[in-house]
Protein backbone atom coordinates (compact mmCIF):
# COMPACT_ATOMS: atom_id res chain seq x y z
CA UNK A 1 0.00 0.00 0.00
CA UNK A 2 1.36 3.61 -0.05
CA UNK A 3 3.73 4.90 2.50
CA UNK A 4 0.67 6.53 4.85
CA UNK A 5 1.26 8.46 8.66
CA UNK A 6 -0.59 6.25 10.89
CA UNK A 7 -1.24 7.42 14.76
CA UNK A 8 -2.49 4.24 16.96
CA UNK A 9 -4.36 4.66 20.18
CA UNK A 10 -4.40 1.87 22.32
CA UNK A 11 -4.81 1.42 26.47
CA UNK A 12 -0.83 0.66 27.17
CA UNK A 13 2.64 0.07 26.25
CA UNK A 14 3.88 -2.85 24.45
CA UNK A 15 3.13 -5.87 27.09
CA UNK A 16 5.35 -8.41 28.03
CA UNK A 17 2.41 -10.73 28.55
CA UNK A 18 0.62 -12.18 25.56
CA UNK A 19 -2.80 -11.74 26.96
CA UNK A 20 -1.85 -8.45 27.45
CA UNK A 21 -5.12 -5.86 26.11
CA UNK A 22 -3.00 -3.68 24.16
CA UNK A 23 -1.32 -6.50 22.59
CA UNK A 24 -3.70 -6.91 19.31
CA UNK A 25 -2.32 -2.83 18.70
CA UNK A 26 0.87 -3.60 18.95
CA UNK A 27 1.05 -6.32 16.33
CA UNK A 28 -0.80 -4.42 14.25
CA UNK A 29 1.60 -1.00 14.63
CA UNK A 30 4.64 -3.39 13.91
CA UNK A 31 3.13 -4.94 10.77
CA UNK A 32 2.71 -1.31 9.42
CA UNK A 33 5.58 -0.09 10.26
CA UNK A 34 7.02 -3.43 8.52
CA UNK A 35 5.54 -2.62 5.53
CA UNK A 36 7.17 0.68 5.39
CA UNK A 37 4.50 3.42 6.90
CA UNK A 38 5.90 6.13 9.57
CA UNK A 39 3.65 4.71 12.70
CA UNK A 40 3.46 6.23 15.84
CA UNK A 41 1.42 4.55 18.85
CA UNK A 42 -0.28 6.96 22.09
CA UNK A 43 -0.54 4.91 24.27
CA UNK A 44 -1.38 5.27 28.38
CA UNK A 45 1.24 4.40 30.89
CA UNK A 46 1.94 0.86 32.78
CA UNK A 47 4.47 -1.25 34.25
CA UNK A 48 6.76 -4.44 32.70
CA UNK A 49 6.68 -3.08 29.12
CA UNK A 50 8.20 -4.87 26.21
CA UNK A 51 10.69 -3.01 24.15
CA UNK A 52 9.03 -0.78 21.44
CA UNK A 53 8.94 -2.58 17.69
CA UNK A 54 11.05 -1.74 15.34
CA UNK A 55 9.49 1.57 13.15
CA UNK A 56 7.28 2.58 15.82
CA UNK A 57 7.39 5.83 17.88
CA UNK A 58 5.57 5.48 21.27
CA UNK A 59 4.29 8.34 23.40
CA UNK A 60 2.99 7.79 26.86
CA UNK A 61 -0.28 10.34 27.23
CA UNK A 62 -0.62 11.19 31.19
CA UNK A 63 -3.29 11.95 32.18
CA UNK A 64 -4.47 13.36 35.18
CA UNK A 65 -7.90 10.96 35.83
CA UNK A 66 -11.08 13.14 37.57
CA UNK A 67 -12.47 9.50 38.77
CA UNK A 68 -9.83 6.62 38.86
CA UNK A 69 -12.09 3.56 37.70
CA UNK A 70 -14.75 4.83 36.99
CA UNK A 71 -17.11 3.54 33.73
CA UNK A 72 -16.28 6.40 31.64
CA UNK A 73 -12.67 6.89 32.71
CA UNK A 74 -11.45 5.62 28.82
CA UNK A 75 -13.02 8.34 27.65
CA UNK A 76 -10.54 10.99 29.00
CA UNK A 77 -7.65 9.24 27.93
CA UNK A 78 -9.49 9.31 24.29
CA UNK A 79 -9.72 13.35 24.49
CA UNK A 80 -6.37 13.50 25.62
CA UNK A 81 -4.92 11.17 22.57
CA UNK A 82 -6.72 13.28 20.37
CA UNK A 83 -4.68 16.45 21.56
CA UNK A 84 -1.35 14.13 20.59
CA UNK A 85 -2.75 12.90 16.95
CA UNK A 86 -0.31 14.16 14.66
CA UNK A 87 -1.57 16.64 11.81
CA UNK A 88 -0.11 14.60 8.85
CA UNK A 89 -1.72 11.78 10.15
CA UNK A 90 -3.57 9.96 7.19
CA UNK A 91 -4.78 7.33 9.11
CA UNK A 92 -6.23 6.73 13.06
CA UNK A 93 -6.46 3.51 14.27
CA UNK A 94 -8.33 3.05 17.65
CA UNK A 95 -7.80 -0.53 19.56
CA UNK A 96 -10.16 -0.72 21.02
CA UNK A 97 -12.95 2.03 19.79
CA UNK A 98 -13.45 2.67 23.25
CA UNK A 99 -15.20 5.61 24.29
CA UNK A 100 -15.74 8.92 23.44
CA UNK A 101 -14.56 11.22 20.30
CA UNK A 102 -10.41 11.88 19.34
CA UNK A 103 -11.99 15.09 17.88
CA UNK A 104 -10.95 14.91 14.39
CA UNK A 105 -14.35 15.15 12.45
CA UNK A 106 -13.44 18.91 11.65
CA UNK A 107 -9.96 17.69 10.15
CA UNK A 108 -11.82 14.67 8.46
CA UNK A 109 -14.28 17.40 6.87
CA UNK A 110 -10.91 19.28 5.36
CA UNK A 111 -9.82 15.80 4.07
CA UNK A 112 -8.32 15.17 7.18
CA UNK A 113 -7.47 11.17 8.40
CA UNK A 114 -9.64 8.57 7.93
CA UNK A 115 -10.26 7.36 11.38
CA UNK A 116 -11.44 3.11 12.35
CA UNK A 117 -11.56 1.34 15.23
CA UNK A 118 -11.35 -2.23 16.40
CA UNK A 119 -14.94 -3.28 17.95
CA UNK A 120 -13.59 -5.97 20.48
CA UNK A 121 -16.94 -5.50 22.64
CA UNK A 122 -19.62 -3.57 23.10
CA UNK A 123 -19.09 -1.20 26.10
CA UNK A 124 -22.81 -0.18 26.96
CA UNK A 125 -23.55 -3.92 26.72
CA UNK A 126 -20.38 -4.39 29.61
CA UNK A 127 -21.65 -1.73 31.38
CA UNK A 128 -25.02 -3.59 32.28
CA UNK A 129 -23.24 -6.57 33.00
CA UNK A 130 -21.04 -5.38 35.22
CA UNK A 131 -23.39 -2.71 37.57
CA UNK A 132 -26.81 -3.38 36.64
CA UNK A 133 -28.87 -5.38 39.11
CA UNK A 134 -26.30 -5.20 41.61
CA UNK A 135 -28.16 -6.51 44.96
CA UNK A 136 -28.56 -4.18 48.53
CA UNK A 137 -27.51 -0.82 46.02
CA UNK A 138 -29.14 2.61 47.62
CA UNK A 139 -31.23 4.99 45.83
CA UNK A 140 -27.82 7.17 45.17
CA UNK A 141 -25.83 4.41 43.96
CA UNK A 142 -29.16 3.62 41.44
CA UNK A 143 -29.00 7.34 40.55
CA UNK A 144 -25.51 7.42 40.06
CA UNK A 145 -25.50 3.79 37.85
CA UNK A 146 -28.07 5.66 36.01
CA UNK A 147 -25.98 8.85 35.23
CA UNK A 148 -23.38 6.74 34.08
CA UNK A 149 -24.85 4.41 31.68
CA UNK A 150 -25.92 7.43 29.83
CA UNK A 151 -22.79 8.91 29.92
CA UNK A 152 -21.16 5.49 28.75
CA UNK A 153 -24.01 5.18 25.99
CA UNK A 154 -23.34 8.75 24.69
CA UNK A 155 -19.50 8.36 24.88
CA UNK A 156 -19.89 5.05 23.00
CA UNK A 157 -21.63 6.96 20.20
CA UNK A 158 -19.25 9.33 19.40
CA UNK A 159 -16.41 6.95 19.33
CA UNK A 160 -18.48 4.77 16.95
CA UNK A 161 -19.91 8.08 14.86
CA UNK A 162 -16.41 9.80 14.03
CA UNK A 163 -15.26 6.16 13.04
CA UNK A 164 -15.32 5.69 9.07
CA UNK A 165 -14.44 2.24 9.58
CA UNK A 166 -15.33 -0.32 12.04
CA UNK A 167 -13.90 -3.85 12.41
CA UNK A 168 -15.11 -6.67 14.29
CA UNK A 169 -13.91 -10.16 15.04
CA UNK A 170 -17.09 -11.40 16.64
CA UNK A 171 -20.38 -11.23 14.14
CA UNK A 172 -22.54 -10.86 17.63
CA UNK A 173 -20.64 -7.64 18.56
CA UNK A 174 -21.88 -6.45 14.80
CA UNK A 175 -25.21 -7.21 15.35
CA UNK A 176 -24.67 -5.64 18.82
CA UNK A 177 -23.61 -2.75 17.43
CA UNK A 178 -26.59 -2.35 14.75
CA UNK A 179 -29.16 -3.39 17.42
CA UNK A 180 -27.73 -0.31 20.03
CA UNK A 181 -27.01 2.20 17.78
CA UNK A 182 -28.01 1.71 14.45
CA UNK A 183 -24.43 1.01 13.06
CA UNK A 184 -25.08 0.57 9.17
CA UNK A 185 -23.54 -2.93 8.02
CA UNK A 186 -21.40 -1.30 4.89
CA UNK A 187 -19.64 0.49 8.19
CA UNK A 188 -18.47 -2.90 9.39
CA UNK A 189 -16.12 -5.01 8.60
CA UNK A 190 -14.97 -8.92 9.68
CA UNK A 191 -10.98 -8.86 10.35
CA UNK A 192 -9.40 -11.05 12.21
CA UNK A 193 -7.03 -9.94 15.35
CA UNK A 194 -3.58 -9.18 14.73
CA UNK A 195 -1.43 -11.61 17.04
CA UNK A 196 1.88 -10.95 17.55
CA UNK A 197 4.48 -14.03 17.22
CA UNK A 198 6.02 -15.52 20.60
CA UNK A 199 9.94 -15.27 20.66
CA UNK A 200 11.32 -18.35 18.99
CA UNK A 201 10.07 -21.63 20.46
CA UNK A 202 13.16 -24.33 21.87
CA UNK A 203 13.53 -27.54 20.62
CA UNK A 204 11.21 -29.92 22.46
CA UNK A 205 14.18 -31.59 24.10
CA UNK A 206 15.38 -28.58 25.06
CA UNK A 207 12.05 -27.18 26.68
CA UNK A 208 11.49 -30.31 28.51
CA UNK A 209 15.08 -30.61 29.75
CA UNK A 210 14.34 -27.08 31.18
CA UNK A 211 10.95 -28.10 32.77
CA UNK A 212 12.24 -31.43 34.02
CA UNK A 213 9.53 -33.57 31.67
CA UNK A 214 10.93 -36.90 30.67
CA UNK A 215 10.96 -36.99 26.89
CA UNK A 216 8.97 -40.03 26.30
CA UNK A 217 5.70 -39.15 27.79
CA UNK A 218 2.59 -37.08 26.56
CA UNK A 219 2.30 -33.21 27.34
CA UNK A 220 -0.88 -30.94 27.60
CA UNK A 221 -0.23 -27.57 28.07
CA UNK A 222 -2.47 -24.77 29.27
CA UNK A 223 -2.34 -21.78 28.51
CA UNK A 224 -3.75 -19.45 30.49
CA UNK A 225 -5.78 -16.17 29.32
CA UNK A 226 -5.83 -14.66 32.97
CA UNK A 227 -3.54 -14.80 35.84
CA UNK A 228 -7.07 -15.86 38.06
CA UNK A 229 -7.31 -19.41 37.69
CA UNK A 230 -11.14 -19.50 38.14
CA UNK A 231 -12.13 -17.20 34.98
CA UNK A 232 -9.31 -19.07 33.34
CA UNK A 233 -10.98 -22.25 33.72
CA UNK A 234 -8.04 -24.13 35.37
CA UNK A 235 -10.57 -26.11 37.66
CA UNK A 236 -12.00 -27.88 34.06
CA UNK A 237 -9.17 -28.09 33.14
CA UNK A 238 -7.53 -30.07 36.19
CA UNK A 239 -10.26 -31.91 36.72
CA UNK A 240 -10.25 -33.45 32.94
CA UNK A 241 -6.54 -33.94 33.71
CA UNK A 242 -7.07 -36.35 36.97
CA UNK A 243 -9.43 -38.39 34.56
CA UNK A 244 -6.92 -39.00 31.89
CA UNK A 245 -3.90 -39.95 34.28
CA UNK A 246 -4.60 -43.08 35.10
CA UNK A 247 -4.37 -44.14 31.29
CA UNK A 248 -1.62 -42.29 29.94
CA UNK A 249 1.47 -43.02 32.69
CA UNK A 250 3.39 -40.23 33.13
CA UNK A 251 1.29 -37.49 31.79
CA UNK A 252 2.03 -34.40 32.53
CA UNK A 253 0.07 -31.13 32.39
CA UNK A 254 2.00 -27.18 31.89
CA UNK A 255 -0.25 -24.73 33.31
CA UNK A 256 1.58 -21.89 31.72
CA UNK A 257 0.26 -17.90 33.18
CA UNK A 258 -1.64 -18.61 36.41
CA UNK A 259 -0.77 -20.50 39.45
CA UNK A 260 -1.62 -24.41 39.45
CA UNK A 261 -2.39 -26.78 42.70
CA UNK A 262 0.72 -29.42 43.48
CA UNK A 263 -1.13 -32.28 41.98
CA UNK A 264 0.70 -35.11 40.65
CA UNK A 265 2.10 -34.40 37.36
CA UNK A 266 1.26 -30.94 37.46
CA UNK A 267 3.84 -28.23 36.47
CA UNK A 268 2.89 -24.37 36.99
CA UNK A 269 4.84 -21.79 35.18
CA UNK A 270 2.88 -19.00 36.84
CA UNK A 271 4.51 -15.96 34.94
CA UNK A 272 3.21 -14.45 31.90
CA UNK A 273 5.53 -13.16 30.05
CA UNK A 274 5.89 -14.38 26.06
CA UNK A 275 9.06 -16.47 26.64
CA UNK A 276 7.06 -18.63 29.52
CA UNK A 277 4.40 -19.47 27.03
CA UNK A 278 6.94 -19.83 24.44
CA UNK A 279 8.81 -22.70 26.61
CA UNK A 280 5.27 -24.61 27.97
CA UNK A 281 4.11 -25.05 24.03
CA UNK A 282 7.22 -26.16 22.96
CA UNK A 283 7.08 -28.73 25.35
CA UNK A 284 3.73 -30.17 24.37
CA UNK A 285 1.54 -32.27 22.30
CA UNK A 286 -1.73 -31.41 22.65
CA UNK A 287 -2.75 -27.50 23.90
CA UNK A 288 -6.16 -27.41 26.10
CA UNK A 289 -8.62 -23.84 26.39
CA UNK A 290 -11.55 -24.13 29.16
CA UNK A 291 -11.67 -20.01 29.50
CA UNK A 292 -15.17 -18.66 31.22
CA UNK A 293 -14.88 -15.32 30.10
CA UNK A 294 -16.02 -14.99 26.87
CA UNK A 295 -14.36 -13.64 23.88
CA UNK A 296 -11.33 -14.59 21.32
CA UNK A 297 -8.44 -16.72 23.19
CA UNK A 298 -5.16 -15.53 21.18
CA UNK A 299 -3.37 -18.81 23.06
CA UNK A 300 -5.43 -20.83 20.75
CA UNK A 301 -3.47 -19.22 17.33
CA UNK A 302 -0.33 -19.42 19.14
CA UNK A 303 -0.57 -23.26 19.86
CA UNK A 304 -1.73 -23.43 16.23
CA UNK A 305 1.85 -21.75 15.02
CA UNK A 306 3.19 -24.28 17.23
CA UNK A 307 1.83 -27.13 15.28
CA UNK A 308 -0.35 -27.98 18.21
CA UNK A 309 -3.66 -29.40 18.29
CA UNK A 310 -6.02 -27.01 20.06
CA UNK A 311 -8.72 -28.66 22.80
CA UNK A 312 -11.65 -25.89 23.02
CA UNK A 313 -14.61 -26.00 24.71
CA UNK A 314 -18.18 -24.94 22.39
CA UNK A 315 -18.46 -21.48 23.32
CA UNK A 316 -15.16 -20.98 22.32
CA UNK A 317 -15.32 -18.01 19.39
CA UNK A 318 -13.02 -18.35 16.60
CA UNK A 319 -13.16 -15.67 14.20
CA UNK A 320 -12.15 -18.01 10.97
CA UNK A 321 -13.12 -21.64 10.07
CA UNK A 322 -10.59 -23.30 11.38
CA UNK A 323 -11.07 -25.99 8.78
CA UNK A 324 -10.11 -29.02 11.02
CA UNK A 325 -7.61 -27.16 13.19
CA UNK A 326 -9.29 -27.25 16.28
CA UNK A 327 -10.73 -29.76 18.22
CA UNK A 328 -14.34 -28.80 20.25
CA UNK A 329 -15.22 -30.47 23.27
CA UNK A 330 -19.09 -31.56 23.09
CA UNK A 331 -19.93 -29.84 26.37
CA UNK A 332 -17.81 -27.60 28.74
CA UNK A 333 -17.91 -30.68 31.07
CA UNK A 334 -15.00 -31.97 32.33
CA UNK A 335 -15.72 -35.56 31.47
CA UNK A 336 -16.15 -34.62 27.79
CA UNK A 337 -12.80 -32.12 27.90
CA UNK A 338 -10.84 -35.39 28.88
CA UNK A 339 -12.38 -37.63 26.56
CA UNK A 340 -11.58 -35.13 23.76
CA UNK A 341 -7.89 -34.94 25.33
CA UNK A 342 -7.35 -39.14 25.41
CA UNK A 343 -8.55 -39.05 21.92
CA UNK A 344 -5.47 -37.17 20.65
CA UNK A 345 -3.04 -38.55 23.27
CA UNK A 346 -3.37 -42.29 22.21
CA UNK A 347 -3.34 -41.42 18.96
CA UNK A 348 -0.18 -39.33 17.27
CA UNK A 349 -1.49 -39.87 13.79
CA UNK A 350 -4.23 -37.50 14.42
CA UNK A 351 -2.21 -35.17 16.63
CA UNK A 352 -0.26 -34.79 13.78
CA UNK A 353 -2.79 -34.57 11.05
CA UNK A 354 -5.04 -32.12 13.08
CA UNK A 355 -1.53 -30.28 14.02
CA UNK A 356 -0.66 -29.59 10.17
CA UNK A 357 -4.63 -28.05 9.74
CA UNK A 358 -4.11 -26.04 13.06
CA UNK A 359 -0.91 -24.40 11.74
CA UNK A 360 -2.65 -23.30 8.82
CA UNK A 361 -5.68 -22.01 10.31
CA UNK A 362 -2.88 -19.80 11.88
CA UNK A 363 -2.07 -17.83 9.02
CA UNK A 364 -5.13 -15.83 9.21
CA UNK A 365 -4.15 -14.25 12.28
CA UNK A 366 -0.34 -13.12 11.22
CA UNK A 367 0.13 -9.32 11.31
CA UNK A 368 0.84 -8.82 8.15
CA UNK A 369 -2.09 -10.56 6.47
CA UNK A 370 -4.45 -8.67 8.96
CA UNK A 371 -2.78 -5.62 7.25
CA UNK A 372 -3.35 -6.68 3.96
CA UNK A 373 -7.04 -6.72 4.89
CA UNK A 374 -7.06 -3.39 6.57
CA UNK A 375 -5.93 -1.97 3.46
CA UNK A 376 -7.96 -3.55 1.55
CA UNK A 377 -11.10 -2.00 3.94
CA UNK A 378 -9.80 1.58 3.97
CA UNK A 379 -9.46 1.67 -0.16
CA UNK A 380 -11.68 3.97 -1.84
CA UNK A 381 -12.96 1.21 -3.86
CA UNK A 382 -14.24 -0.26 -0.56
CA UNK A 383 -15.99 3.23 0.46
Amino acid sequence: MPRRTVDVVTVGPPPQDPYGPASHAWALAAALAAAGNDVQVLHLPGSDAAPTPEGVTAVTVEIPLKRPGGPVEPAEFTAAAGRHVRPTADLILRDPVGLGALGTLSRRRRKGPLVAGFARTVEIRAFDGEYLGRPGSSLVDRVDTWLDRRSVRHLERAALQEADRLFYEDPAVAKSLGDEYGVAGRKLVSLPPAVAGLPPLPTREASRRDLRIPPDVPVVVAPAAEEAPEPAGLDRVLEAFRRIRPFFPGVRLVVAGAPAPSDPGVISLPDRHAETFADALASADVAVFARRSPGFDLGIVLAARASLPPVVLPDAHLPVDPAGGVRVAPSDDPGDLASVLAELLADPATQKEVGRAAAKFATAFLPERVVDGLTSALSPKAS
